[in-house]
């Protein structure tokens, strides 16, 4: 379960990057309604379910796979980024702006199907922005590989 990777407080505030909605993003607002938390969505191009739960808060619609992921700088104790990394056209470029919408000391978590992207190539990215503790889960989600990295305050990108 996706919800074993989170560190929970109350009114947390996670972003969910995504091609496509599914069961995943319903069991996160299952498990963050307990603690008042939100969930904000940008949605890349694919294929959504309709969803509607009290723990979801804002969606922005991300119109092609050269655009950031949208938010503001410091706002999110987590992202977790699926099946998105791999279709876009600049993953460094996309990694560097969602490390400014990390709050410090937070993680982004990638969910990708098995073999979409190598893990080696996946862990080099974080490297290079500067996301550290990275860490491969390989059985977590059936049929995906997980990654896991950690925005540490220290010098790098800044924010």
């Amino acid at each position: 379960m996706i919800t074993s990777l989170l560190h929970p407080t109350p009114h947390m505030k996670i972003m969910v990057v995504t091609s496509h909605l599914d069961s995943m993003t319903e069991e996160l607002g299952d498990f963050l309604i307990s603690y008042e938390g939100l969930i904000d969505f940008s949605l890349f191009p694919g294929d959504h379910q309709s969803l509607t739960h009290t723990a979801f808060h804002k969606t922005f619609m991300i119109k092609d796979y050269k655009s950031s992921a949208g938010g503001i700088p410091r706002d999110y104790a987590c992202i977790i980024v699926q099946d998105v990394l791999h279709l876009h056209e600049s993953p460094r470029k996309f990694l560097e702006l969602i490390y400014r919408t990390l709050l410090n000391s937070s993680e982004i978590i990638i969910v990708q199907k098995n073999g979409s992207m190598s893990i080696a190539e996946v862990e080099s990215l974080l490297d290079q922005v500067e996301f550290r503790a990275i860490n491969a889960i390989s059985d977590l989600i059936d049929g995906y590989e997980v990654i896991v990295a950690k925005k540490m305050h220290m010098w790098g990108n800044g924010l």
